[in-house]
């Protein structure tokens, strides 16, 4: 049977693929598309109303075929295909046709008309829509880096022709390449259709609000921007394009899906080209429970969460023997590094990310989570009125919560709890204007009577209001600006100075460790409060609106009441750490 892989194969762990066409293996039931895994984080009604958006501003052809989704896959293609002989200019939700000696089969959701090509067949680009930033700011020099402009279009004029640039902002490839890599599977793959363009130019629409606007933009898939491992080079390090990169990855999964092919459960069946290691894929992967058996319960892989070795690290500690926490914690570093070395440079700072792997494994090891490295009291400032600060963005970093806590210190009260939110998509005007009104109340106490002093964790919010004021002409930005740098407290800059932990220094783990704090929310963080604010602004109902807003701001509560928790535990004299 011909491997026929999806886009999301070559971004994804190759455990995956063997465990798909690996016979011996018992199916998972309704096991998703990774694609639709990706939509369920909140992507697919991101997905929806960018597409929605989109069709509404573009003046030229549309052939809109997600309504096909239902009919059979040959359908499905043959009515890709009719809409790219016609020379549609837009393309949505098309299945293109298999690409059997390639390996490959797709849908993706937007095809945009560029050049034909030399005998007149209509090119087309792939682009998606995903739901994250792609933007990232870098420093403008007399000789620009690649990637340090963003090439962009409009959705009115969504064409490459019409690409424009966009100084000082590059393309987070660093954390976004899997996103180009998916590109490159459909380029391959309108190749092979015959429909591509000579240039390998594709497209990401992201959540990012740039001029004004979501924009279009565009990366060359040929252009070496991808830092990655080389034997043949002399540092390690060689730099290729992503569909390199791409035809690399996926050239090795058919391998492992042709090999896995051959496994029947008989004792002679071919070993695996890959086996388990725990990576961020398997909170998410219905394959996890097939995997997990396979894994000792102190592999590395499981246990060390926070700088977690990669998959080329543990490799190569296990062709050392060196599988569980109890193998890496005996394990002498100094006879380890030599031979280790080499095989991971593919990572800056592989000795050290070694030596911390190595220093939480003897902690867990020891039953130890959180370990004071000073002694003596840890000394914080006081005021008369302390404040507890966390804000809320969305998907596109626009604050929509200002959260504080306020502990009047001179009298039995509990701390009480203000918040100053918009629940609605926020354009940079409306999140100026909610910014101006919280921090408006906060100079109010700050220019008040009594001694004021805001603590928070971590430099988000510091940052962030700094880069308002940058936006802004009203001065009291710049007042809070100034106030912010000079006189906020970052709790977690106190916290590193004293303390290493097992799970890193985060909030949640320091509060909860440390402190003894629980949030009221099964699963609180970030991300998941992001997806809660959409649901708050756009559920399907009133009801399901006013819960999602409920659950953002308890969560931001318990984040400032967990920040006050801190507080009061790094005051508090303890025979543990003191």
């Amino acid at each position: 049977m011909t491997v026929l892989l999806g886009a999301y194969a070559a971004r994804s762990c190759a455990v995956k693929t063997h465990n798909t066409f690996d016979r011996s293996i018992q199916p998972v039931a309704g096991r998703p598309d990774d694609a639709l895994a990706e939509l369920f984080d909140g992507g697919e009604q991101f997905e929806q109303t960018v597409l929605a958006e989109l069709l509404s501003t573009f003046g030229g052809t549309v052939a809109d075929l997600r309504g096909l989704d239902q009919q059979p896959w040959p359908a499905q293609q043959e009515a890709c295909l009719q809409a790219l002989r016609a020379g549609t200019e837009l393309v949505v939700g098309g299945a293109l046709p298999p690409d059997r000696s390639g390996h490959r089969v797709g849908r993706v959701d937007l095809l945009i008309r560029g050049a034909d090509q030399p005998d007149g067949t209509p090119g087309y680009h792939p682009a998606e829509v995903k739901f994250h930033l792609l933007h990232e700011r870098r420093p403008q020099t007399t000789t620009p880096r690649p990637n340090s402009t963003i090439s962009y279009t409009t959705f009115r004029r969504p064409a490459p022709a019409e690409r424009q640039q966009l100084p000082g902002l590059g393309f987070r490839i660093g954390s976004r390449e899997a996103d180009l890599v998916q590109l490159a599977h459909y380029h391959r793959m309108l190749q092979a259709a015959g429909f591509a363009t000579t240039e390998a130019i594709a497209a990401v629409i992201g959540t990012d609000l740039t001029l004004g606007q979501r924009l279009i933009t565009w990366m060359d898939l040929a252009e070496p921007l991808v830092r990655t491992f080389s034997r043949r080079s002399t540092d390690g390090w060689t730099t290729r394009s992503v569909l390199e990169r791409y035809d690399h990855e996926h050239a090795f999964r058919v391998k492992v899906a042709e090999v896995a092919q051959l496994r029947t459960g008989n004792a002679d069946d071919p070993a695996p080209l890959v086996r388990p290691i725990r990576t961020k894929e398997c909170d998410r992967c219905l394959w996890w429970e097939h995997c997990l058996p396979q894994l000792d319960p102190a592999d590395v892989s499981l246990n060390i969460n926070k700088s977690p070795l990669d998959v080329r690290e543990i490799s190569a500690l296990r062709s050392r023997g060196i599988t569980t926490i109890t193998d890496l914690a005996d394990a002498d570093l100094g006879s380890l590094l030599p031979g280790y070395l080499p095989e991971v440079t593919h990572r800056s700072g592989a000795e050290d990310r070694l030596r911390k792997a190595h220093r939480r494994a003897r902690l867990l090891s020891a039953g130890t989570d959180l370990v004071r490295e000073t002694s003596g009291p840890i000394e914080l400032p006081a005021a008369d009125l302390e404040i507890d600060f966390d804000i809320e963005t969305s998907a596109d970093l626009r604050v929509y919560l200002w959260g504080f806590l306020v502990d009047d210190r001179r009298t039995p009260d509990p701390p009480t709890f203000h918040h100053f939110s918009r629940f609605a998509d926020l354009d940079a005007r409306a999140e100026l204007e909610l910014a101006v009104e919280a921090l408006t109340w906060l100079r109010s106490l700050v220019e008040g009577p009594d001694t004021v002093r805001v603590f928070h964790y971590s430099a988000f919010e510091v940052n962030k209001i700094r880069e308002l004021a940058q936006t802004s002409i009203d001065p009291l930005l710049d007042w809070a600006r100034g106030y912010a740098e000079a006189e906020f407290v970052d709790l977690y800059d106190v916290v590193r100075q004293h303390f290493f932990g097992v799970n890193g220094l985060g909030l949640k783990q320091v509060a909860s460790t440390g402190a003894g704090f629980r949030w009221r929310d099964d699963d609180p963080g970030g991300l998941n409060s992001q997806r809660w604010f959409l649901d708050a602004v756009h559920g399907e109902t009133e009801e399901v609106r006013a819960q999602a807003r409920l659950r953002v701001l308890e969560y931001n509560e318990d984040d400032v009441e967990a920040t006050l928790a801190v507080r009061g535990w790094l005051r508090a004299p303890s025979d543990g750490w003191t």
